[in-house]
């Protein structure tokens, strides 16, 4: 076998030196990560050798290093895995002798070495089930009843069951010619010899004292059920005794520490209980699982026959058997989930061992929810429970019987009620206290969990409706009380408010008994006395009920002291976030407040201990209240709270400071005045009797400082964010008076149009843009618009014509922006490809070069263009000539990407061209395809003539079906690519 194999070597490459493989070897296991990378890439070519076939046996030989050894092992398993195709069929027998010989040689360890030879048996098994159909019953017999001399049962066994752990595994990854559902029903016929082989070794063991050989082995052979049973599948029916013997080892896992021990389970005996937890969850979700409904009901009535008493006694913050308790609940919660039809049946139907065990499964995931001590760090449960509360409501609301629906209701009303008092415990915060025991992962990991109560609160809004306010009420005088009592005590209170915001879009101003009391409450809070926690979720409550406080303005005022006092507090984010919802949904109700917040605004602004990013949205806030001031009053506050903003502006553009620091200040202040000119516009009075209408203050603002803008564009020309900063305050103040923007159009093209001298990128293309779809549909505005499109696409075309075609890449960017801007305004202002002075084919030719690049947003961008500009093309003559001249060239470029260019993951996007172009001109497109596809090798030689002449007729017949061209598209993309064999 060894000379055939040589032949093959010398006929593939030159031979490989053993000693420089060795060496090789040994510095990639012992050097650093840069030299391992290096050595890396030489290693992977030797292995895929043929000649791999040969010196995976020399480097495994007794006296060589571990790492050269292991090496050989894994070289000899990826040969098994990828290329058994190498193999003659006569010499399978030798290679099955010589992996038998060679596990039997390493039987003594190294044991990385040893398991990496079982798993080569494993996928030797695999490829051989057909001409070794009793293998794995021998394999069985061989290790199982000890016929190896002169090697240890323990260690038999431990062979014996990395085999066949394997099995299952390697048949879901090697390369075969086998279809993988052909060989998972062959391997699945061993299925029962498996369980039956574990289930009979893990009785054997059970009356028997359990050492750390015996806890190995036995954790081996229940991970090799859940090996089988995951990958392979069996019957639920035949799965009811291996599932006795596994409840039986945790028991005996649990229960011995618990009452003659510390307490505390051992690393071995919770490592072999948690692998039969996860066993038994492998069993009970199988997929066609939900058929054998009787089996289900008894695989879950011993569940908690047998594992109850453990969350009883484990039912506690900080226990030392957590980690059980977690895969106990994780297999309850798997349970239910899996059999929600069993579930609801046992609801709706008269038997009475179906309802009890309903109710009993319920309860133990309604314990798991409420387990003492706060989540993550004295307990780790409850997180596990939170998808099936979402599940329950919603499988009960999609019931297509009416009366059962009802029914099942009715039931969980009072599980959801008892939820929502457990969620709110459940959500307190750490206390002072407390805090030392966590880390920053801990607080994270917290804040996320909170944001799942608060999602569970929706959910048990659905079926309690506004019943749930009433519990959260009565919550909230019980913290109320307890912290007259305790005055420390504030995480119930904080955890109440938090409640009640999490549900606060349900409500609306119709709604007058909880919510006033609430209001009442955030109002009363001693604050200064408390956690400043407490206020921050204050704070963010009231900006969760504007629409409430729209309808009920009584309340506004006292939530406006509050949102002040948040702003002067470190609680500023909160406080300007609260506001910001209150000044936009409650804008008109704020009128007769709005002089003397402003002045607290400008107050907190002045004090200097607000982030940049709550200053920034605390201007949102200042626009709209200045929106309200009578006309004559706005300058003046423009003066005393916008001026600082330009007057800083102007003096870093004099003193032409471009220091680090200097930038930040200039995007800080930039992004003040954009989020100024996003909500500041006067036109928000209803009042029809307005006399003479005024000039927006906005327009005023950038008429006095348009030559800032200009100056910073200059000066700031290499720095993109600062140009971003600049562009996005002028389109705020485009999107934001539209219309009225029109006196300022001339002075904003004027400003694009000197960026676009110095730098085409991505900020000046869309602002560019906004303008173009904004205005050139007005006639008086059309000509200005025309002039713009034609500089934002002459500047484009100047960069690209500068740029060398190997850099492409470094200009995707603006590549991406300037198409996506292009397709925009084709699509919403068809009316610019009249323009018969534009030069469409050059838009064409680079959006074919775009196609071609590896960024995904350049693909997706300059395919959307053309295929907006081919489906728009009928419609004009000029238009038409284009597509006929460069379809061809389209249709070429895209071929070509979608056979080998383009990322694979890229292809579907080809298609939205090809249906443009099939619907289009399906003629044309025919004669293109059939000549394309006509030409050798193209778009590789990796596919037939046959093939490609199918896929042109699939792709030629496809007019509307995108879906189903993508489906073409990505199987050519295979085939072209040579990747047949892995996708099969």
């Amino acid at each position: 076998m060894e000379r055939r194999w040589q032949l093959a070597d010398a006929i593939a490459m030159e031979p490989i030196d053993i000693v420089r493989l060795e060496e090789a070897v040994v510095a990639f296991y012992r050097s650093n990560s840069q030299d391992q990378a290096i050595t890396h890439e030489w290693l992977t070519e030797a292995e895929a050798s043929p000649q791999a076939w040969q010196f995976s046996w020399q480097l495994m030989q007794l006296g060589k290093s571990q790492e050269v050894q292991f090496f050989g092992a894994i070289t000899l398993h990826s040969k098994l895995m990828k290329h058994w195709n190498e193999v003659p069929p006569e010499n399978r027998e030798e290679l099955k002798q010589k992996i038998l010989e060679t596990i039997v040689r390493f039987a003594g360890g190294p044991k990385i070495v040893l398991n990496r030879l079982c798993i080569s048996l494993g996928a030797y098994i695999v490829h051989m089930l057909d001409e070794w159909p009793c293998a794995i019953e021998e394999v069985i017999n061989t290790f199982q009843n000890q016929h190896i001399p002169n090697i240890s049962p323990d260690v038999q066994l431990w062979i014996m069951l990395e085999v066949l752990q394997a099995i299952p595994e390697e048949a879901q990854i090697i390369h075969t010619s086998v279809k993988r559902v052909t060989l998972r029903t062959e391997i699945g016929k061993r299925v029962p010899i498996v369980l039956q082989t574990a289930e009979e070794y893990l009785k054997m063991k059970m009356n028997r004292q359990w050492d750390a050989e015996t806890y190995s082995n036995m954790n081996r052979a229940v991970k090799c059920v859940g090996t089988w049973i995951k990958n392979i599948g069996y019957s639920i029916e035949g799965c009811v005794s291996i599932t006795a013997v596994l409840l039986e080892v945790v028991h005996k896992c649990y229960w011995p520490c618990i009452r003659a021990g510390d307490g505390c389970m051992s690393a071995d005996e919770n490592e072999l209980a948690e692998s039969c937890l996860k066993t038994m969850v492998n069993i009970i979700i199988q997929p066609d699982c939900h058929n054998y409904p009787k089996t289900a009901f008894v695989l879950i009535k011993m569940f908690l026959d047998s594992l109850t008493d453990i969350t009883k006694m484990e039912w506690k913050r900080d226990n030392d058997n957590e980690d059980i308790i977690v895969h106990i609940y994780m297999l309850f919660v798997s349970s239910v989930e899996r059999h929600s039809s069993l579930l609801l049946s046992g609801i709706t139907s008269n038997d009475p061992e179906l309802s009890v065990l309903v109710h009993r499964i319920v309860q133990e995931i309604l314990h798991c929810t409420d387990k003492p001590g706060i989540y993550p760090v004295e307990e780790s449960c409850s997180t596990m429970a939170l998808a099936f509360w979402y599940m329950l409501q919603d499988e009960v609301f999609a019931m297509p019987v009416e009366e059962q629906k009802l029914k099942c209701w009715e039931y969980i009303k009072p599980l959801y009620a008892h939820l929502t008092s457990i969620l709110v415990r459940k959500s307190e915060q750490p206390d002072e206290r407390s805090l030392d025991k966590w880390n920053s992962d801990d607080l994270e990991c917290f804040r996320c969990y909170r944001q799942d109560i608060s999602d569970t609160f929706m959910y048990c809004y659905d079926v309690l409706h506004d019943y749930i306010l009433e519990i959260l009420a009565a919550m909230l005088d019980e913290a109320i009380d307890d912290l007259q009592r305790h005055p420390t005590h504030w995480t119930k209170l904080e955890a109440c408010i938090y409640s009640f915001q999490s549900v606060a879009e349900h409500f609306g101003g119709e709604e007058s008994r909880q919510i006033p009391r609430l209001m009442r409450v955030l109002a009363e809070i001693p604050y200064e006395k408390l956690n400043v926690k407490l206020l921050g979720t204050a704070l963010e409550t009231v900006g969760s009920y504007c629409n409430w406080l729209m309808e009920n303005p009584t309340y506004i005022p006292s939530a406006i002291n509050l949102l002040v006092r948040g702003l002067n507090s470190s609680m500023s984010a909160q406080a300007t976030l609260g506001l910001k919802e209150l000044c936009r949904d409650c804008q008109m109700q704020m009128k007769p407040y709005a002089e003397p917040l402003l002045n607290a605004c400008h107050a907190s602004l002045n004090t200097g201990r607000m982030k940049n990013s709550d200053s920034v949205r605390l201007m949102f806030s200042i626009g709209k209240l200045m929106s309200l001031l009578p006309p004559e009053d706005i300058p003046r506050y423009l003066d005393i709270i916008v001026s600082p903003c330009f007057e800083e502006l102007q003096a870093i553009c004099q003193e032409e400071t471009k220091t680090p620091s200097a930038r930040i200040r200039t995007i800080f202040r930039l992004n003040m005045i954009s989020t100024l000119f996003s909500s500041l516009n006067t036109d928000v009075d209803d009042d029809q009797t307005k006399e003479q209408p005024t000039v927006q203050p906005v327009l005023l603002v950038m008429q006095r400082t348009m030559p800032i803008f200009r100056r910073i564009a200059e000066m700031w020309v290499e720095e993109i964010d600062v140009l971003e900063a600049a562009c996005s305050a002028m389109k705020h103040a485009i999107m934001n008076l539209r219309s009225s923007f029109q006196p300022m159009l001339q002075d904003l093209c004027l400003f694009i149009v000197a960026s676009f001298q110095t730098r085409c990128c991505a900020p000046t293309l869309e602002i560019s843009k906004t303008a173009i779809v904004m205005f050139y549909k007005d006639e008086g505005c059309k000509p200005l618009m025309q002039q713009l499109l034609r500089e934002f696409i002459h500047h484009s075309f100047k960069l690209f014509e500068n740029t060398p075609e190997q850099n492409f890449s470094n200009i995707s960017d603006t590549m991406e922006t300037f198409f996506c801007c292009l397709s925009q305004i084709v699509k919403k202002i068809p009316q610019t490809l009249e323009d018969k002075t534009l030069a469409y084919d050059r838009l064409v030719f680079y959006a074919q070069r775009g196609m071609t690049l590896p960024e995904n947003g350049a693909i997706r961008n300059s395919i959307l263009f053309l295929t907006h500009f081919v489906m728009q093309s009928r419609n004009h003559a000029h238009i038409t000539e284009v597509v006929l001249a460069t379809g061809e060239q389209t249709l070429y470029t895209a071929m070509m990407c979608v056979g080998y260019l383009t990322p694979r993951s890229q292809v579907d996007k080809f298609a939205d061209i090809l249906l443009a172009l099939n619907k289009k001109y399906p003629a044309e497109m025919a004669v293109w395809m059939k000549t394309l596809m006509a030409t050798p090798n193209f778009p590789t030689q990796l596919i037939t003539d046959a093939e490609k002449a199918r896929y042109t007729a699939l792709i030629v017949k496809e007019k509307v079906n995108k879906r189903l061209l993508q489906q073409h598209l990505n199987e050519m993309a295979i085939k072209t690519r040579g990747l047949a064999e892995k996708f099969q």
